[in-house]
Order: structure tokens, then C-alpha cells, then sequence
């Protein structure tokens, strides 16, 4: 068995060291990890450091291989992608160069139309759509640090082949203690999820505020649920059935968060500008409205205001 983890940041790092683990342990497989720059020598060098926990437990562990390229690579059973949506096309086309018509590939990453960005490129395998609650970040080149979110990942079927169930992916990471579960409709997962981060994540990357201070403002607070409600009628659109109080519920999730807690999409566009996951949260949205015909105005107007600070 042979598995690919495509970036191997806070959630590639992750799950990529819990697998590793369980190939070092068992002989069962092999890992291989794609990283850059100093993540990827420092994984060489050292090896890759979990502090799970906020550090109450440490893994360490080196993989099989680790590169910074597909050059060279065999075919892989299983291919992990957990990479910004701003790389994912690129690296969906290099995982073309990887995976042959058998090949099982899990994207770890938000978004809700992940699937469909990567069947655009990508015609052969199968592609199990996928949802995931996981805290963690790069602490530093060689360990990541994991803190709160469930850790569990929810996956469904490729819409492609209905009839395939993604037994071996599902079973491997049981065996390596990964929490997973297969739903027969994940989409209902992967909207829940959307609904809070995309709408969190653009107000609090627009007006330079984290959850607790969002939620705590009023005319952001409604922002934040009108945003909510423009996503909830797309899914419904597309016959999605969410439960008829998911802006409220949503809404609430804020309260789960310490106070001063960014969003991911915060930090990537205080520190790397217009090279965020913009389009995931914002024109994803604005795209699927214009589809059903839906009225967006809350959406189109903060992530014109963002653009707007991002260029000035």
C-alpha cells in the first residue's frame, strides 16, 4: 500500500504523521509527502513532529520519502491533497501524473465545490468528497500543532461512480486511528460547514476582527447571517437538505471559539494579501447565485470591500 499526502501543512502534517506511524509500526504500506521549502528539509532532516493536543502528546515520525515534486513517484493506492484553494488546480493536475483509474483521492480542504474544481482536471480515480473539523497549524519548519476540532473526517461517494464505496480508504485509517465515516449523502457535512466558515471567514478578513468580536458587534453579527441565509438558499437550490434553523445553529458555533480566535482565511490575508482563499469563500458563493438566480448582495458587497482593501 502505497499513500501520497500532497501537502502536508497543519491537516496533511496531521493525518500524514498518524498514518506514517502506523506504516512504521506495521510494515503495511509506505508514505510519501509532497512539501516545500524549509517544512519539507526540516522533514528530511528531522523527521515530522505531531504535538497533539496543545502538546500533551508528541509523535514523531519520518515518513517513506518526502519531495517537493511528483517527478519520479509511483502510482498511488491512496493520494491525500490538503493544500490552499488557490494551489488547487496546479496540484490537482500533478496528482493526474500520480493516480491511475483505481487510484482512491481524499480532499481535505475547505470549500464547497472542492469535488468539482478537481474533476475539471482530473478524469480518472476516484475522488471521495469530504468534510473535516481539525485545529491545527505549522508551529514551526518539521512540527505541526494540533488543538481542538474533533478530528474527525466525514467522507461520502464520488458522484461520478455512486456504486463505489471507499472501503480501503475508510479501513486503513480506522487501522491507523484516524477517526472517519462514511455518509451516504456528505453533502449535508460539507454545506454545515461552509455556512459558518465561509461567512465568518470573509467578514472577519474584511473588517479585520476575529469570531468573538464579529459576533459580539451587531451589524457585523448580521452581516455574518444574512451571508449565512444567502448560502443556505443555494443549498437548498442544489437539494441539499439542511435543517430548517442552520443560520441560527451556525451562528451560534461562534460561541464555541475563544474570543480572540482568526480564521484561517484571516491570517493567510493579513500575511499573504490577494494570494488567499478569496474565491473559495466569496466567488463560490457569487457563482452558484448567479446560477439559481439567487440575490447575493451580502456576499458580493463585503468581498468587494475586502478586494478594495486588498488593493489599496
Amino acid at each position: 500500500m502505497n499513500i501520497c499526502f500532497f501537502g502536508v501543512g497543519g491537516v496533511g502534517g496531521y493525518y500524514g504523521t498518524l498514518m506514517s506511524k502506523y506504516f512504521n509500526e506495521t510494515g503495511k504500506g509506505n508514505t510519501y509527502f509532497i512539501a516545500r521549502g524549509k517544512h519539507k528539509d526540516a522533514i528530511l532532516e528531522k523527521g515530522l513532529l505531531l504535538k497533539k493536543e496543545g502538546g500533551k502528546e508528541e509523535i514523531l515520525i519520518k515518513p517513506y520519502y518526502c519531495t517537493d515534486t511528483v517527478n519520479d513517484l509511483p502510482i498511488f493506492d491512496i493520494v491525500v491533497v490538503s493544500v490552499k484553494g488557490y494551489d488547487l488546480e496546479s496540484v490537482t493536475k500533478e496528482v493526474g501524473k500520480i493516480t491511475d483509474k483505481n487510484s482512491i483521492i481524499l480532499p481535505l480542504l475547505n470549500g464547497a465545490d472542492i469535488y468539482e474544481r478537481m474533476r475539471q482536471h482530473l478524469s480518472k480515480g476516484y475522488i471521495v468528497p469530504s468534510c473535516l473539523y481539525l485545529g491545527t497549524h505549522i508551529e514551526s519548519p518539521g512540527v505541526i500543532f494540533q488543538k481542538g476540532g474533533s478530528c474527525q473526517i466525514s467522507v461520502g461517494k464520488d458522484p461520478l461512480y455512486p456504486e463505489f464505496y471507499p472501503e480501503k480508504l475508510i479501513n486503513l485509517f480506522k487501522n491507523a486511528d484516524i477517526l472517519i465515516d462514511f455518509f451516504e449523502d456528505v453533502n449535508i457535512k460539507i454545506w454545515t460547514k461552509y455556512i459558518f466558515i465561509a461567512s465568518f471567514a470573509l467578514v472577519t478578513a474584511t473588517y479585520g476582527k476575529t469570531i468573538g468580536e464579529v459576533a459580539n458587534e451587531e451589524s457585523l453579527g448580521i452581516l455574518v447571517k444574512n451571508i449565512m441565509q444567502e448560502i443556505s438558499e443555494i443549498a437548498k437550490a442544489l437539494k441539499i437538505e439542511l435543517p430548517s434553523d442552520i443560520v441560527e445553529t451556525s451562528f451560534s458555533k461562534a460561541n464555541q471559539f475563544p474570543f480572540q480566535t482568526k480564521t484561517s482565511f484571516q491570517r493567510d490575508v493579513e500575511t499573504k494579501g490577494k494570494q488567499s482563499e478569496w474565491d473559495l469563500f466569496g466567488e463560490t458563493v457569487i457563482r452558484y447565485a448567479e446560477k439559481f438566480s439567487i440575490p447575493a448582495n451580502n456576499t458580493k458587497e463585503t468581498l468587494d470591500k475586502l478586494l478594495r482593501n486588498l488593493n489599496n
